[in-house]
């Protein structure tokens, strides 16, 4: 099996790792969300650029010069998580979730759809709880679901 490392984001990185959330976004069963908002390409490269990457650490997997996963964090909150489709299930988002735990020990939220039951899944595998429900903002506007990740021994 193909091995990865995680490496912060570079500049230069910003095409990989939009095509890469583009593609997991897609594979996560949300294309009628991807249709409705309609965000270009371009769209989606300027917001990553302009806002992902300027307000958060971005993290990548990396393999054989391919990015595979990304994490964006925010202080204390992970702003994005995606794996790139075919590279699932092989230990790319835990190590990419085991890095947000690392530097954020006091305990990390997130935000994601009520409906990704994958990505809703994989997080409750991994120690999240669901604290909040709701709807995401505008333009989403979608059902969205709020967890929240305590260390062991905190309450």
């Amino acid at each position: 099996m193909p091995e990865f490392r995680l490496r912060r984001a570079l500049p230069e990185d910003l095409a990989g790792a939009v095509a890469v959330w583009e593609r997991a976004r897609w594979d996560a069963r949300q294309p009628r969300l991807v249709e409705r908002t309609k965000y270009s390409h371009a769209d989606n490269l300027r917001h990553f650029r302009d806002v992902v990457m300027r307000d958060n650490e971005v993290w990548l997997a990396v393999e054989a010069n391919a990015i595979v996963g990304l994490l964006a964090l925010g202080e204390h909150e992970i702003d994005q998580l995606h794996v790139e489709p075919r590279c699932q299930r092989r230990g790319v988002g835990t190590a990419l979730l085991d890095r947000a735990k690392q530097l954020s020990p006091e305990g990390l939220s997130l935000f994601t759809h009520q409906g990704n039951e994958q990505a809703r899944a994989f997080y409750e595998r991994h120690g999240f709880r669901p604290v909040a429900f709701g709807v995401s903002p505008p333009p989403e506007s979608e059902p969205d679901v709020k967890y929240a990740w305590e260390p062991s021994g905190t309450s």
